[in-house]
C-alpha cells in the first residue's frame, strides 16, 4: 500500500475508532440501523416541510427541556442552513450500544455543496431519539 492511502486510510478511520472505543459503540444490527435512518429521515422530511413542530417530535426528552420550540426552529434555521433548506440526505455509518448510537448523514441542498453531519441518538423505550447534530468537518488532506 502506498503511504500516502496509508495516510488517507488512518484519517478516517481513526475518528470512528476513538468514537467507537469510548463508547462502547458497534457497527449498528439492520434492524436498529433502519430504525435510526427512520427518525432522521423523519425529522428532515418535517424541516423540507417547513414543520419545526414535526420535526420537534423526534428530539430527545433532555433536549426538548433545554429550548422550546420557537428556539429550536431559530437554532436551525440559523445554525445549520443545510439541514433547515435540504433537498435529500444519505445516512451512512451507523454505530450504537443498545442504548446510544452516531449515525453519519450526509445531506443534499439545491445549489450548494453537499455537507457532513453527525447524528447522536438516544433510546427512549423503544424509540430512538436525536440528542445533537455536528457538523463534520474534511478531515483528509492532501498529501
Amino acid at each position: 500500500m502506498k503511504p500516502r492511502w496509508l495516510l488517507v486510510l488512518l484519517l478516517l478511520v481513526c475518528p470512528v475508532a476513538w468514537t467507537w472505543g469510548a463508547d462502547d459503540l458497534k457497527p449498528s444490527e439492520i434492524k436498529t440501523k433502519g430504525e435510526l435512518h427512520a427518525v432522521i429521515d423523519g425529522q428532515l422530511a418535517a424541516f423540507r416541510k417547513d414543520d419545526y413542530a414535526g420535526a420537534f417530535v423526534f428530539a430527545d426528552k433532555v433536549f426538548k427541556q433545554q429550548l422550546s420550540l420557537e428556539q429550536f426552529e431559530r437554532m436551525v434555521k440559523t445554525g445549520y442552513p443545510a439541514i433547515a433548506h435540504s433537498t435529500s440526505a444519505r445516512c451512512g455509518l451507523s454505530f450504537d450500544n443498545g442504548d446510544e448510537a452516531v449515525v453519519n448523514v450526509r445531506v443534499f441542498s439545491e445549489g450548494r455543496e453537499p455537507v457532513d453531519y453527525q447524528y447522536t441518538l438516544r433510546r427512549d423505550g423503544e424509540t430512538w431519539r436525536i440528542t445533537g447534530v455536528t457538523l463534520l468537518k474534511d478531515q483528509t488532506t492532501e498529501v
